[in-house]
């Protein structure tokens, strides 16, 4: 079964995909301000940027999670998950 969530990104990384047994699917939309995607090493320096209205799907693996984080103020990111 899919799970949304909707996530206030800040400058703190923080974890938007928790790890689960398995591989999982997940939807990323960014819809408001830029902010940064990757893993437990994720600074801005190192992310993957999400525009303003950017969408992005990617396959998360076994026991992996997904952080986000922004270079200042906050943003916001819908997220769909579901496990594969």
């Amino acid at each position: 079964m899919p799970k949304s969530a909707v996530f206030t990104v800040t400058t703190t990384a923080a974890i938007v995909v928790p790890a689960l047994i398995g591989d999982q699917m997940a939807y990323l939309h960014s819809a408001s301000g830029a902010l940064y995607v990757g893993g437990a090493d994720l600074t801005t320096a190192n992310g993957y940027k999400l525009d303003n209205g950017d969408k992005l799907s990617l396959m998360i693996g076994d026991n992996e999670s997904l952080y986000a984080i922004t270079t200042a103020g906050t943003a916001t990111l819908y997220v769909l998950s579901q496990i594969n």
